[in-house]
């Protein structure tokens, strides 16, 4: 009761102290108020005609009763568009006529946008680069006379500055330093079958038959003053029999000779949805004309693999700093730009990672329906690889081979190892 009271008094209370107008807050579009003002100004109010005196009054007494009924009410027009800033405006115009692209997704770009202008602000900002990279890598044990385990991975990697459009970017690692930053997609089918794949049925105790296929979309970060990169990218595709591993598989062993129709392929993981994130950074350590050493982290969230580890890349050779570019380019940018035409090198890798989860082995994380998988507790927690290559590149088109070495996954005390082959074609 003495709550109710209360409310009356401070409704009476803020009655007598306002002046009887109400305020509507009405959010108009530009368009529809610029169609307002042209309407205005081409049907302006025309003067009427005198009314008697009869009208004058009763029209007097017609407003006199509408006041009484309904107080005055004020109307604000609000938009939510708010001016642009000259200062920004000016700063955008002289990048273009620069030819300077700035990648104006980064929120560090936004800001130095604000506070400087000039050579300062193209010291200081983050480029889009403009290089379109076709990378092709092919995996495959046959090269070590094997097959098992990890037996084929396929991929196609394209890196192009009009990707920086996709609205993936802002959910991938920003910066915040002079840096040029690349955009790419990436397309990914891998292929895992147990030890032998002459026999039928599950293989207790083995790896069982895997395969994904995933579309992925990537931000590389590359500072060459710091000799600092990061690589940040999302994960979208299927694990199971809809990836077409099995169909893989049969169509390259037909055309191999010696090789045996695939069998077990229908006890493969079943279905389930990849969505992976994954980071990594990268710091030179040593970086001389010749040598280059440089440390490594990586991080992978989400449903087909959850790790982190660190590693190390070894190069030896006749190259252009790592962090300068993206392994080739055209011939005339790198000739003006004061780069090495022509590169051959030698690069020894390792890496350890600790395994959380690994969906090729222990099943899908949202399907548990697949027939035959390895429990966690038979998963190697730490896991190392190491691998040898050698890189040739000349102007635009690249070669790279390299041998990898992958320590025991699983309770089966085997190592693995694999060839790869990789061409790198700058368009």
């Amino acid at each position: 009761m003495r709550f109710g009271i209360v409310i009356v008094l401070l409704l009476f209370l803020f009655s007598c102290f306002s002046d009887g107008r109400k305020t509507q807050y009405k959010v108009i579009p530009p368009v529809w108020l610029k169609a307002i003002v042209e309407q205005s100004v081409k049907s302006p109010v025309k003067p009427e005609q005198e009314p008697d005196r009869d009208q004058k009054l009763s029209d007097i007494h017609r407003i006199k009763q509408k006041q009484s009924r309904n107080k005055p009410v004020e109307v604000v027009i609000v938009t939510r568009y708010k001016p642009a800033d000259p200062a920004r405006i000016k700063n955008i115009e002289w990048l273009r006529t620069s030819g300077i692209q700035a990648d104006l997704s980064e929120p560090y770009n936004k800001e130095l946008l604000e506070r400087q202008s000039g050579d300062t602000l193209f010291k200081s900002m983050i480029t889009l680069g403009s290089d379109r990279i076709l990378k092709i890598g092919f995996d495959n044990d046959l090269f070590d006379n094997t097959d098992r385990f990890y037996t084929n991975g396929i991929s196609f990697d394209y890196t192009a500055p009009g990707i920086s459009d996709s609205p993936v970017k802002y959910v991938l690692l920003p910066y915040r330093g002079r840096a040029k930053n690349y955009y790419g997609l990436v397309l990914v089918q891998n292929l895992y079958t147990p030890s032998t794949t002459k026999i039928g049925g599950i293989q207790y105790g083995d790896r069982p038959f895997a395969a994904y296929l995933y579309f992925g979309s990537y931000k590389i970060t590359s500072d060459d003053v710091r000799h600092y990169r990061q690589v940040s990218e999302l994960d979208l595709g299927i694990l199971g029999p809809q990836s077409m591993g099995a169909q893989v598989q049969d169509v390259f062993h037909k055309y191999i000779p010696y090789n045996n129709e695939p069998l077990g392929w229908e006890n493969q993981i079943a279905t389930d949805a990849v969505i992976n994130y994954n980071f990594s950074l990268e710091k030179g350590i040593v970086n001389t004309e010749f040598v280059q050493l440089i440390v490594s982290g990586k991080v992978a969230l989400g449903t087909l693999y959850t790790n982190a580890g660190g590693g190390f890349n070894l190069r030896l050779g006749w190259f252009n700093d790592y962090f300068s570019d993206l392994g080739v380019r055209k011939k005339r940018l790198l000739r003006s730009g004061g780069f090495r035409v022509t590169q051959y090198f030698f690069t020894v890798k390792g890496t350890a990672r600790f395994v959380a989860y690994d969906a090729t082995l222990e099943g899908g994380l949202i399907n548990h329906n697949s027939i035959y998988t390895i429990p966690s507790s038979g998963l190697t927690n730490i896991v190392t690889q190491s691998s040898i290559g050698f890189t040739v590149t000349i102007g635009g088109i690249g070669l790279e081979l390299e041998q990898v070495v992958l320590s025991p996954e699983f309770s089966i005390n085997k190592w693995h190892a694999w060839g790869h082959i990789g061409l790198l074609l700058a368009l």
